[in-house]
């Protein structure tokens, strides 16, 4: 009698326990299945779909305009999600899921801000951020993923911020070159200083040069400047 007892209690037991693996197998799928809806949703979305969202965290919110100027400055786009060709990782999908049950809403219109190179540029083959649109000019940060906003990019890219800025890194470069020269490659006069007419013929035959090999190289390479090619579908 006690084995047959034994033998109930620990068959309620394992029934017991597969029923609670059971249990959490279908959670994890309903999990699986939620994620992979919202992740279809971002890559599928390609409008500028306005979201009424409310009782958000101010400060990530942003607007259109400063969104650009961060654009330009790191030589970035900001393009809809469906152009976006990177990994979207489960981060940026639970920090989605969690603002539309906080909500109650489910979210179109995603954008993402990320280098050229992340996304499917109409005539082409950082750090990515999310946002969703949420009012005229007004978008709102989702979440954020990647290493590519740093000085340095910011740096390397000041030059083709606008036109202004080429032509300043134009001159600085020949004047540098010009100051950079011995004086005895410029002149054959023994008895010259580093400073004269020599030096100054230099510098503007030094900005003549610079100025033609950029010129050549930016229409070779067909160069866009950051403020023009922030928002466009197309590579150049």
């Amino acid at each position: 009698m006690d084995l047959r007892e034994d033998r109930e209690r620990l068959e309620r037991i394992l029934l017991g326990q597969e029923a609670l693996v059971n249990e959490v197998r279908t959670w994890l799928e309903e999990e699986d299945t939620a994620d992979a809806v919202v992740e279809a949703a971002i890559r599928s979305s390609g409008d500028d779909r306005m979201n009424a969202l409310h009782g958000l965290s101010p400060a990530r919110i942003f607007g259109r305009r400063a969104i650009r100027d961060l654009c330009v400055r790191y030589r970035l786009r900001f393009l809809p999600s469906a152009l976006y060709k990177g990994e979207i990782p489960r981060q940026a999908i639970a920090a989605v899921r969690a603002l539309e049950s906080g909500t109650g809403q489910v979210l179109r219109g995603y954008h993402i801000l990320a280098p050229a190179r992340r996304f499917r540029l109409c005539d082409a083959d950082a750090d990515p951020l999310l946002f969703v649109r949420i009012g005229a000019d007004r978008y709102y940060l989702i979440h954020r993923w990647g290493s590519d906003l740093s000085p340095w990019r910011a740096l390397v890219h000041w030059p083709v911020r606008a036109p202004f800025h080429l032509g300043a890194t134009v001159l600085i470069a020949a004047l540098v070159l010009a100051a950079a020269i011995p004086t005895g490659w410029i002149t054959r006069d023994p008895m010259a200083g580093w400073w004269g007419a020599h030096r100054f013929l230099f510098a503007f035959w030094s900005t003549v040069v610079v100025t033609a090999f950029t010129v050549q190289a930016w229409f070779a390479f067909f160069g866009r400047f950051s403020g023009e090619a922030w928002n466009s579908r197309t590579f150049n």
